[in-house]
């Protein structure tokens, strides 16, 4: 015999309690399977105030799952580190930004999309530690459709694969990113039995990326840095003045027209020459003028017309 429609009703809510998105949705499955199924009357309306909660619980899932996934960008470039869950991508971040991450020996640890910012040649690079790729992701597999778009607008993409496992199982994920812009290739757990076997195979397969293979617990991350600056595709020069400090950051292809700018706007004002050391110039104190491209190391003393 059916329950009083009231009584039922404060059950139900009582079942719904601190429930949300998919065991919510599966809770309210169930009960609509349970309920008497009369056409008119209270437990219709019943019917019809659970459809409303469907309704509300999948738009408040799908607000989440925006929210979670959203990460703000910070530094002067962005990469991402995508690879299998378990392959080393939390600790390689956890270990090169000092940042305090969760790290675990089983799959998923990273649920949502963790940012961590390291200064390399006094540059911040922000690198996205994205949850774990699985096959089907571009069927939206573990959400990710919307994980290959965080994906596809960054400034480049780091791809990981664990040393210790087969290359088959990386093929799969190498097909879901097919399309964007792999630029560097990360073997983890160099130091296990079988790694480096596995490493050269991995370097003739991707003979047309770059390989690197190391292991978070020794010293090779130098090399990960390393790469990635070279990725950046920016270089770095020094004042005279300034030349064990911080240097300037600029874009490959910068001039001294940049360089001055980049230190003070109404400093071209007063710009008459800049005599310039390094990488770039002919001779040590070549004096150059503002349309003169720089490149990475190089010194520059400006001169001003007072």
């Amino acid at each position: 015999m059916a329950l009083p429609h009231l009584i039922q009703m404060q059950k139900i809510k009582k079942r719904l309690i601190n429930l949300d998105g998919k065991p919510k949705l599966n809770e309210i499955k169930k009960i609509q399977d349970e309920l008497p199924n009369f056409n008119a009357g209270p437990y219709v309306k019943i019917r019809q105030w659970l459809i409303e909660e469907i309704k509300k619980t999948k738009t408040k899932s799908n607000v989440k799952h925006q929210d979670w996934l959203g990460v703000k960008r910070q530094g002067i470039r962005q990469f991402v580190l995508v690879g299998y869950p378990s392959v080393g991508k939390s600790s390689l971040i956890k270990k090169f930004s000092g940042l305090q991450t969760k790290v675990a020996a089983y799959a998923f640890t990273t649920l949502k999309p963790i940012p961590g910012v390291v200064n390399i040649n006094g540059a911040y690079f922000q690198i996205v530690d994205l949850p774990g790729i699985v096959e089907g992701a571009g069927e939206d597999v573990g959400g990710g459709k919307r994980l290959i778009g965080i994906i596809k607008n960054t400034d480049g993409i780091i791809l990981m694969h664990d040393l210790s496992t087969s290359l088959k199982e990386f093929e799969k994920i190498v097909k879901e990113l097919e399309k964007a812009n792999i630029q560097l290739i990360i073997g983890n757990k160099i130091d296990l039995k079988g790694a480096k076997e596995n490493l050269k195979k991995l370097k003739k397969r991707f003979s047309n990326k770059t390989v690197l293979g190391l292991s978070v617990n020794n010293d090779s991350l130098n090399k990960f840095g390393e790469e990635l600056w070279k990725m950046s595709n920016l270089i770095k020069v020094f004042t005279i003045d300034k030349k064990d400090k911080e240097p300037i950051i600029l874009e490959h292809g910068s001039t001294i027209k940049n360089f001055v700018e980049k230190i003070h706007k109404d400093l071209l004002k007063e710009f008459k020459s800049a005599k310039l050391t390094g990488p770039s110039s002919k001779f040590p104190n070549q004096t150059v003028g503002l349309t003169h491209v720089l490149k990475d190391e190089d010194v520059v003393e400006i001169i001003t017309k007072i």
